[in-house]
């Protein structure tokens, strides 16, 4: 998604026409960005307000030099979603084990066939600690040390997360599956 620097210009200048054309453009974006991250996603609608009503105030500090305005707005999204997922949606953690032991997944052996929204829904299931690390590298494409900035704990953290994720996944899809010795020789080779 390209935005037009007129348009986040006239917005800079608070032109009521302006914002609302940024807001419908950005909504399908940043919706897609919430539902990734946010816990509990009854409370999506307030995390897009307050994510609109930040980047309207801060976009005098965007810059596009540094990145693409989508990807600056998409940042305060997961920031905003953060904060809603810390305050109201605090949930314990629970550990590796004790997570898939509580869940029944019946997975379809052939994931090369996997939609979008199963996927989705399958890393949805992770403990949150790795859930949080996993989409913020794996999908987002963030470096442990953005991770870090964002989920205010050390890189060393972050990457040990995202290790635990990906066995967490490999445990869940695989675990009875006729494949696992295949994948996992795969994985080990990358």
């Amino acid at each position: 998604m390209r935005i037009d620097e007129q348009l986040i210009e006239d917005c800079r200048k608070v032109k009521p026409g302006a914002q609302k054309e940024l807001y419908c453009l950005l909504l399908p974006y940043l919706r897609s960005v919430v539902m990734r991250y946010l816990r509990d996603v009854s409370f999506q609608k307030d995390v897009l307000q307050d994510s609109f009503v930040r980047i309207f105030k801060k976009i005098d500090q965007y810059d596009p030099l540094k990145a693409p305005f989508a990807q600056w707005s998409a940042r305060i999204a997961i920031n905003v979603s953060y904060n809603y997922n810390k305050r109201v949606c605090a949930v314990p953690f629970e550990s590796l084990d004790s997570s898939i032991e509580k869940e029944t997944f019946t997975l379809d052996t052939d994931y090369e066939t996997w939609t979008d929204e199963q996927l989705l829904g399958l890393i949805r299931k992770m403990p949150s600690e790795y859930y949080e690390v996993f989409n913020l590298y794996i999908i987002d494409g963030y470096s442990h040390k953005e991770i870090a900035s964002i989920l205010d704990i050390k890189e060393e953290l972050s990457r040990q997360r995202l290790v635990r994720g990906r066995k967490w996944i490999r445990k869940v899809v695989f675990a009875n599956s006729s494949v696992t010795e295949e994948v996992n020789a795969k994985v080990k080779k990358k």
